[in-house]
């Protein structure tokens, strides 16, 4: 039976959980919601490529899940898990579709299209001197585009490197995903919709939807050979960490102590135990043994290997030593970072 590149995402997704999270838990990640719970499911189970990307709706999404269940490729009880049928589906490729998917970035590959789209679109009819709708709608990006393009001297001549850099970009690519990146673009004339490419080619609008977002991502990976589409996203965040977490993480760089940091921030025990979580699980450096002591650390990686699990409950049901779920979090988040 075919798979589409939608139920895959599902199926992959769903295999990364190891039975230990709930629908809800995976519609959370899909969606790149902020909250402690979905930034630890995304990172510990290694969902960060999904975090935010599979923007369908929740009644898209149980759909999609029953229909799914109902190909007997999962099982839903209060956690998500994989059949027989469906591992095998999943095994049948040797790379995973949604590591390719670009979450990780934290929407810097979105941002960068929706910039360069609007920019050659705008560049290019200011060329023509034709009236034009602009293919982007946000204000924030329409601010943008008026703020670039008075630092742009020789629209011909940006236009002539832009060209050049996009030919590099997409001769990296198969045809079909070329095609995607090319046909999106507008100039004068429109870039073609999901919906007319999706017809073109054969497929549905998903799906279409996907490999667009997965040919836009091996894009990005190769900026470094197109300085003039690079300037694009040069002052675009992506890092992982939430802004409030990195704030808690700056004054702690100061030499303040966590006390002091939550008293001045007015945040509760409960908040700044998340962000040093997840400044645990996003930093190049976290002071682990101050919050938990050696044996402890190893006592919680040897029972998390040997159970194969990231399930606070259970790790803390086997621990010899007191230990807090807290302390526990943080163990996993640094061991994560650190491949253990």
């Amino acid at each position: 039976m075919e798979v589409s590149l939608l139920e895959r995402i599902f199926l992959e997704s769903i295999q990364r959980l190891r039975n230990e999270r709930s629908d809800r838990s995976l519609y959370h990640v899909f969606q790149g919601k902020k909250s402690a719970t979905s930034l630890q499911d995304a990172h510990f189970y290694d969902l960060e490529s999904v975090f935010g990307t599979v923007l369908v709706n929740k009644q898209r999404f149980e759909t999609i899940l029953a229909e799914l269940a109902q190909k007997n490729w999962i099982e839903r009880q209060e956690t998500l898990r994989l059949t027989y049928e469906g591992a095998r589906l999943v095994e049948q490729t040797d790379r995973a579709t949604i590591d390719q998917l670009g979450g990780e970035l934290r929407g810097y590959a979105e941002m960068m299209w929706k910039r360069l789209s609007l920019l050659v679109q705008t560049m290019v009819c200011l060329e023509a001197k034709q009236p034009f709708i602009p293919v982007q709608q946000e204000t924030i990006i329409r601010e943008w585009v008026k703020s670039v393009l008075p630092t742009i001297s020789n629209r011909a001549e940006w236009l002539h490197h832009m060209h050049q850099e996009l030919i590099v970009l997409l001769e990296r690519l198969p045809e079909r995903e070329a095609t995607l990146i090319s046909y999106r673009l507008s100039g004068v004339q429109a870039g073609w919709s999901y919906p007319q490419l999706a017809q073109m080619m054969k497929t549905d609008v998903e799906s279409v939807q996907y490999e667009f977002t997965i040919a836009w991502r091996k894009c990005i990976d190769d900026l470094e050979k197109t300085p003039f589409l690079k300037q694009i996203g040069v002052d675009l965040h992506t890092s992982k960490m939430t802004q409030s977490a990195q704030t808690t993480w700056e004054l702690l760089q100061q030499g303040l102590t966590v006390e002091a940091v939550a008293i001045r921030r007015r945040l509760k025990n409960s908040t700044m135990e998340d962000h040093l979580v997840e400044i645990a699980m996003y930093a190049p450096s976290f002071p682990l043994d101050h919050f938990v002591t050696l044996s402890q650390q190893e006592e919680v990686r040897q029972i998390a290997q040997r159970l194969g699990t990231y399930a606070l409950k259970r790790i803390k049901s086997e621990m010899q030593s007191e230990i807090s779920y807290f302390q526990i979090r943080l163990v996993l988040a640094r061991s994560k970072w650190e491949g253990i």
